[in-house]
């Protein structure tokens, strides 16, 4: 089974995501940047889905943390409405996708599984 780590500050969006995926894959979630980090050294996720805007430290950060733990990491960022410029930056530094909230559940899903494929 494929593991995903998933990462936002917010309780909530992380038991929508939670919800949404552990069907098909096993989830763990980080709910700000240290924990994200150490979570995916020890765990070495298939996935990542991480939150652009936290309050510790933003997800562009982080974003560039992963990718020089790991230059593969696959990385979904998670967004609002309205982050164009940051969505172009993520993918710059190696983001392979991004969501933006509120998202419906195919979206999740499919965007997923393109990215693990």
């Amino acid at each position: 089974m494929k593991k995903i780590l998933v990462v936002d500050d917010s309780l909530f969006m992380r038991t929508i995501l939670r919800e949404k995926l552990s069907k098909k894959y096993k989830i763990s979630e980080a709910g700000n940047g240290a924990e994200s980090l150490e979570k995916f050294k020890k765990e070495k996720p298939d996935l990542v889905l991480l939150d652009i805007v936290m309050p510790d430290v933003t997800g562009v950060d982080i974003l560039r943390s992963l990718i020089k733990i790991n230059p593969d990491a696959r990385v979904i960022m998670v967004t609002a409405v309205g982050q164009d410029a940051v969505i172009e930056e993520c993918k710059k530094l190696g983001a392979r996708d991004y969501i933006i909230k509120p998202f419906e559940e195919e979206t999740v899903a499919s965007t997923v599984e393109r990215c693990l494929s």
